[in-house]
């Protein structure tokens, strides 16, 4: 079943897509296309939603899903989350990221959509640029069909361009994917040849209030990058941070909420600070023309990362704190390279020291202001 969450309601509710496709057995036989990471950010994804269905401005009110994880025998994936609330089905069974099952399940979430929804959307697969630069995740049985070698696959751009023509006020698209060129596609006459969910005419795309808050993991040409310990793609873990509570703004009415805004330009500072990520390079996949609210954070912390300029030195530092002469202290008692905690985002402004013994090397203090999405310290000789 591809439906593993469903809350009925009057009021403007969110409806979420999910998919995490990791198992490719056309792609590559022995199994080297496989991606274990790929069905754990999905897994990660309706973890979080499900634990925050109130906290969303638009509640939650139905997850569609699919999976297809290496680990599991095809046929047979699990959801594998832990108790689910409002999960109307009999067993953990997840159906696969297969073509038949995109469109099926896509058919489901889209016929939900009522004026004042919002509409969520997440995929982490392989990834590919089409014919005309937009981006393209690939299914399961992606070259399954010699004559139609990528037509199973999604093209997530025109998904998420078409979204808001549903009269949704929020429309969200997320893609944990590289974005590879691969020329047997620009050879293509149709490119991929991506079957699309929703096929608006002019009016429709003239007549839409907003555009998606629509984001790649990877851009154009680049790939995206994922821990090879079955930990979720590193794009994921910085979404998450960022929905947790980095990626937020404080508002009059609301308090600290996660706006689109946020989303779409912290999240690379938010994985330097929060994973020790500096490589993270993420990319628009349609123009934004409104602020929209996802979800309220009634407490939200923000990361931080302290490094030396020298790196091993940290290791060295038999000392390192970050005071706000106000009573709150953190104090580094790891062995890591770059030292990473959380503080309120509360303007509070923080000086950061590092002590070596003897004195030497000597590095000097530094000042930084907690505020979101993250801060980012370097000390200096």
């Amino acid at each position: 079943m591809t439906t593993v969450y469903l809350r009925q309601g009057d009021a403007p509710q969110t409806h979420a897509f999910l998919i995490g496709c990791g198992r490719f057995a056309a792609l590559s036989p022995n199994g080297s296309a496989d991606r274990v990471a790929t069905a754990a950010g999905a897994r990660v994804m309706a973890r979080f939603l499900v634990d925050h269905a109130d906290q969303l401005f638009a509640p939650l009110g139905s997850i569609e899903m699919l999976l297809s994880d290496p680990t599991q025998v095809a046929g047979q994936d699990t959801l594998g989350i832990g108790v689910v609330a409002h999960d109307p089905r009999a067993d953990d069974l997840v159906e696969a990221a297969t073509d038949a099952n995109y469109h099926t399940a896509g058919d489901r979430w889209i016929d939900r959509c009522r004026p004042g929804d919002h509409m969520f959307f997440y995929m982490a697969s392989h990834g590919v640029t089409d014919s005309d630069t937009t981006a393209v995740a690939v299914l399961e049985d992606i070259r399954s069909i010699n004559h139609r070698p990528w037509a199973q696959s999604i093209n997530i751009t025109q998904l998420a361009s078409a979204l808001p023509t549903l009269s949704a006020d929020g429309c969200w698209v997320f893609l944990d994917a590289c974005q590879e060129v691969i020329p047997a596609i620009f050879q293509q006459i149709s490119g991929a040849q991506s079957p699309a969910l929703i096929t608006p005419d002019i009016t429709q795309m003239t007549r839409r209030r907003t555009s998606s808050v629509s984001l790649a993991g990877s851009r154009l040409g680049t790939s995206a990058w994922a821990p090879t310990d079955g930990a979720p793609p590193f794009f994921t873990q910085a979404l998450i941070e960022g929905l947790n509570g980095a990626s937020v703004e404080y508002t009059n009415a609301d308090g600290w909420v996660v706006t689109g805004q946020q989303i779409l330009f912290t999240l690379s500072r938010i994985a330097n600070a929060a994973l020790n990520n500096t490589d993270l390079q993420t990319e628009s996949l349609t123009q934004f023309n409104r602020d929209v609210k996802l979800l309220r954070v009634p407490q939200p912390q923000i990361p931080v990362i302290v490094r030396t300029a020298v790196e091993n030195h940290m290791l060295a530092a038999v000392s390192v704190t970050a005071n706000d002469g106000n009573g709150r202290l953190f104090t580094k008692n790891d062995a890591e390279l770059a030292w990473k905690f959380r503080v309120d985002p509360d303007f509070a402004r923080y000086t950061t020291s590092a002590q070596f013994a003897g004195g030497n090397p000597a590095y000097q203090d530094q000042v930084f202001t907690a505020t979101p999405p993250a801060q980012i310290v370097e000390l200096m000789e």
